[in-house]
């Protein structure tokens, strides 16, 4: 049994990789060879112009994108663990309701909100602008970033924060100095995985921008041509637009282990 679940595990991820080695082996290819070689053969001589002129042309989107992401997924976590925080302490007969709410929010498509999100991002000025593509990620990610907070947040001691009420400390301080510092893990685990969603996120940039440089992966449209494709350049560029959240994630991953350990225990 053992030896079938290894193999079905190794089977999983040769079929994770194989497009990410064809990826690798593509924007390293002169153009010459990406038209007339197989797509898993190797390059005869490896071709670093293509990718280093490519990272010149991505690099001040790239830098768009992350102020753009990073910013909005920080941002929705925080203001989804205070909305988590007010949920857990609430005594209302509403909070199932409200949880209900953010459930919902929280599956709803982009693609329902698209026309209203537009004309609103162009009444207040903030549309084709990195600002307002940092707002609707905002809007769209603290739904999600309310419900995982509160999946994590369950798992609290309540002990802790009857202590910090005994102790004469208010909502906000016991949610600052008592429950946040308890949610590193949950707190890193949504963040890291809100970025990561961010930066792949494709169609809200691309209806609230007129160019293709106010985010990565309308950049990386870009070099899809309408007569024809330059492959390797279209490899390269794909290549360098993953490295940021593969990055982030290999430096993170511990911690959005952690947070899906708690997610996985469900609280308990």
């Amino acid at each position: 049994m053992r030896f079938v679940i290894h193999l079905l595990i190794v089977l999983i991820g040769a079929l994770w990789i194989l497009p990410l080695y064809v990826l690798v082996i593509g924007a390293f290819k002169p153009l010459s060879e990406v038209l007339t070689t197989p797509v898993f053969q190797p390059s005869s001589a490896v071709d670093f112009a293509t990718v280093a002129r490519v990272a010149g042309e991505l690099a001040p989107v790239l830098l768009n994108t992350a102020v753009v992401v990073i910013p909005s997924a920080i941002g929705a976590t925080l203001i989804g663990a205070l909305g988590a925080y007010a949920l857990w302490r609430a005594a209302t007969r509403l909070k199932d309701v409200f949880m209900v709410l953010v459930a919902i929010a929280t599956y709803l498509p982009y693609q329902s909100a698209v026309v209203p999100l537009a004309r609103f991002m162009t009444q207040i000025g903030l549309f084709d602008t990195l600002y307002g593509i940092a707002l609707a990620l905002l809007i769209f990610f603290i739904p999600f970033a309310t419900l995982m907070m509160l999946i994590f947040i369950t798992a609290l001691p309540r002990a802790v924060v009857e202590a910090a009420e005994v102790d004469g400390a208010g909502e906000f301080t016991i949610f600052a100095r008592a429950v946040l510092p308890l949610l590193g893990p949950a707190f890193t685990s949504t963040a890291t995985y809100l970025t990561i969603n961010g930066w792949n996120n494709f169609f809200i940039p691309l209806v609230l921008s007129r160019t293709y440089n106010n985010h990565i992966t309308l950049k990386v449209f870009s070099y899809v041509g309408q007569s024809g494709n330059l492959y390797n350049e279209m490899f390269s560029a794909a290549l360098i637009a993953s490295l940021p959240p593969l990055l982030l994630f290999i430096a993170l991953g511990r911690y959005f282990i952690r947070g899906l350990l708690v997610l996985g225990s469900g609280g308990k």
